[in-house]
Order: structure tokens, then C-alpha cells, then sequence
């Protein structure tokens, strides 16, 4: 009975050493596995981290060398511009428009003998008009789908994304504000009189074409108003009417530029401040920013409005700040730099500034990306392509396709 006993507590001793190593055993297979897990943590971390410092890096410095790797001779690229259209190109001209959707090869080419070509665009469409002549077209990707013929000189024109036209026509004793459909079918003619209403300087049409807004500028003596008056089109019965939703009036301050940013608000740009209205019922005012510096320049994308101020009375820290504000009117970027320029534009996430053979460009986050001369004969326009900082550069005599680089080669700049 007790070898009985004695065999039975043996063997539960055995089995609880055997099941008490296994369960240590156990655990150091868990922990090892967990030390592992979090290795692989810890590793994909610093991996994502370092990644994501050299991709930092990379967007946010400087290049001061670039290389030309395709190089075409033109005739002459003299006043000729360029604008990213229908993931390609819109090039024109005072002698010709065309659509390129590879650059440099055309799909469409439509000649024309303009004085002072004005382009303006809402994709699908894209309006041509020439300034104080008699002639406007509208165009989409496939071609030119409609063309009119004007009594009076244009002043300035807009169109919509539905392909409804907006334009400033100057008659001999009055000024015509008129709307267009797609079709060229006069919608709306309203008659403004220099006494009564002022000059009208510009216009804006919104994204959906029902709504307009006009800025007016008159001089009484001495003293200047603008008038910014804001219209509904969009259940008129005759051609002759217009509701008017209502209006602003600013003493001795001017508003030259105007921009609906969605169908409901509308952004005026005027000479020391910008203005935001939302007018999707009764007009009112919901955002202001004032600028205490002159605005030398505005330039707009896709995303923010982009301005150039006057910083020389403060020029040790550069002769101009760059600033950028989302279309809700938050600023993005404010920065001062020297800086040269006969035009500046916002391509994509980049700025880029030209004068003769010397171009700017920066990134959103106000980070110059490249400053200096480029090898050519006056630069016309700088446009980004798909590559990493590579550009298409238009210069009067010939085409580039140039790549910023971080380090010197045989075909960098001297």
C-alpha cells in the first residue's frame, strides 16, 4: 500500500516539474515573441520615421544646380502663355490658341489675330477674349465649340464651369454688363450708367452661373467710391432682368479683382484688404484681412490665394513677403525674401516667380526650392511636369525640360 502511495505522489511530483518547466518554458517563447513583436514595432517606426524625414528633406531644400535634359529650338515664344488644362496644356497667343495633352504636341489649333488675348477657365471650359476688341471663344478640350462677335469692346470677361459667359462691354455713352449661355444665346443685358452706378472695372460669375458680382468705381470730386453689387440670374424672365441680391459701398477704396471660390462666396480683392462674402441668401460680410503693407501682387490656385507685399521699409529681412491664404481666409505661409519678378504664379503647390532669365520658385510652406539664372534668352513661363522637381521652361527662342539637382555635374550651371 505505501509503494502504492509512495508511486502516485512520484509521479504527480513528475508531472508538476514537467508541467511547471513546460509553463516556464512557456513564457520565455512569450516573451521572446513579444520582444520580437515590439523590435518589429520599434523598427517600423524608426524606418516610417527616417523615411518620412528624408521625404522632408527632400521637399524642403534647396537645389542650386539644375540640368537641361531635352532642349528644343523655337522661332519665337514672345508673349506666349501657358495653362494647365484637362491634365494638359492650353497654350495662346495674339496669333493662335491650341490644346496640347503632352506638351509640345498639339491636339487642336485654332489661329486668331488678337490685340491683347485674355484667357480665363473653369473646366470643362476655357474662354479666350480679346481685351478692348470685339471677339470672344469658348473652348473645350475637343476643340471650339462657340464664338461671338460683340457690338461694343471687351473690358474684361469670366465663364463658369457650365460653360456661362460673364462680360464687361465699354459703349460710347454707357457700359454693358452681359451673360452668355453655352449656345451663345444672350441671358442677360444689363445697362450701367457711368453717373448712376460708376465705372464697372470688373466682374465674377460663379461656378454653377447664377450668381454675379460687379465692382463699380466712380469719382464724385475729390472722393472715390466702389460699389460691389452682387446679382441672381438664375430665374430671370426677360434678358433684362437681373435680381439684385444687394450690395457694399467703400469710400476711396478700390476693388479690382474679383473671385467666386465656391458657388457661395465670393472673394474681392481690393487695394489694402481682402474681402469674403458669403451670398447664399442675403450678402454679408463674414471675413476680412487687412494687409498694413502695399500688395505689389495677387496670384491664385487651386487651393490658396497668394499675394506679394511690399516689405522695403523693412528690407534687411527681404524687399517682399510672400504670403498664402486658404479659400476660407486662414493664413497658410508668411514669409520675406529678395526676390526679382515680372510675373508670378501659383503652379500646383509651388510659386514660381520669373523675370528675364532669373525664376523663384517656391514650396507652400514658403521653403525655396531654387533661386537663380537658368542658360536662355528670357524666361516666358515655367511649368511643373510629373517628375521630381522637373519643369517644362518656356524661353523666347526655345523649350527646356529641366531637373533641379542637389549637386554640381558637367551640364549643371556655370
Amino acid at each position: 500500500m505505501n509503494e502504492v502511495y509512495t508511486y502516485f505522489m512520484a509521479k504527480q511530483i513528475y508531472n508538476f516539474d514537467v508541467f511547471t518547466h513546460k509553463k516556464e518554458e512557456l513564457k520565455r517563447i512569450r516573451r521572446k515573441q513579444e520582444q520580437r513583436m515590439w523590435a518589429g514595432r520599434i523598427f517600423f517606426v524608426a524606418l516610417l520615421f527616417f523615411a518620412l524625414l528624408i521625404l522632408y528633406m527632400l521637399n524642403n531644400s534647396r537645389c542650386e544646380y539644375y540640368i537641361y535634359k531635352e532642349e528644343t529650338e523655337t522661332e519665337n515664344n514672345d508673349n506666349v502663355s501657358y495653362e494647365t488644362f484637362a491634365d494638359g496644356y492650353i497654350k495662346y497667343s495674339k496669333d493662335g490658341i491650341e490644346y496640347q495633352k503632352k506638351f509640345g504636341r498639339a491636339e487642336w489649333n485654332v489661329p486668331v489675330s488678337f490685340q491683347n488675348p485674355i484667357m480665363v477657365k473653369a473646366e470643362p471650359y476655357v474662354l479666350l477674349a480679346d481685351k478692348g476688341g470685339n471677339t470672344l471663344m469658348l473652348f473645350d478640350s475637343s476643340g471650339k465649340i462657340g464664338e461671338l462677335t460683340l457690338k461694343y469692346p471687351i473690358v474684361q470677361a469670366d465663364v463658369s464651369s457650365q460653360g456661362i459667359t460673364e462680360v464687361i462691354l465699354q459703349g460710347e455713352e454707357s457700359n454693358f454688363i452681359q451673360i452668355y449661355d453655352g449656345e451663345g444665346r444672350l441671358v442677360a443685358d444689363m445697362k450701367s450708367s457711368v453717373d448712376e452706378t460708376g465705372y464697372p472695372v470688373t466682374g465674377a460669375i460663379s461656378n454653377d452661373g447664377t450668381k454675379l458680382a460687379v465692382s463699380y468705381f466712380a469719382i464724385d470730386g475729390t472722393a472715390s467710391k466702389t460699389t460691389l453689387a452682387f446679382y441672381d440670374f438664375s430665374r430671370q424672365l426677360r434678358t433684362d432682368d437681373m435680381t439684385l441680391l444687394g450690395g457694399f459701398d467703400y469710400e476711396d477704396f478700390m476693388i479690382p479683382r474679383l473671385s467666386f471660390v465656391d458657388n457661395d462666396t465670393l472673394v474681392a480683392f481690393g487695394e489694402t484688404a481682402t474681402h469674403y462674402y458669403d451670398i447664399s441668401d442675403e450678402p454679408a460680410l463674414k471675413r476680412e484681412v487687412p494687409f498694413e503693407q502695399e500688395i505689389k501682387s495677387i496670384f491664385i490656385g487651386e487651393k490658396y490665394l497668394g499675394y506679394v507685399l511690399d516689405n522695403s521699409e523693412e528690407k534687411e529681412e527681404g524687399s517682399s513677403r510672400i504670403c498664402l491664404y486658404t479659400k476660407s481666409g486662414k493664413e497658410k505661409m508668411n514669409t520675406t525674401l529678395d526676390i526679382n519678378y515680372d510675373s508670378i504664379r501659383m503652379r500646383g503647390n509651388q510659386i514660381i516667380a520669373v523675370k528675364d532669365n532669373e525664376c523663384t520658385i517656391l514650396n507652400t510652406g514658403g521653403k525655396i526650392l531654387f533661386q537663380g539664372k537658368l542658360k536662355g534668352n528670357s524666361i516666358e513661363t515655367i511649368l511643373p511636369t510629373g517628375g521630381w522637381r522637373s519643369y517644362h521652361v518656356i524661353f523666347r527662342n526655345k523649350t527646356v525640360k529641366m531637373k533641379l539637382r542637389f549637386w554640381n555635374s558637367e551640364e549643371a550651371k556655370s
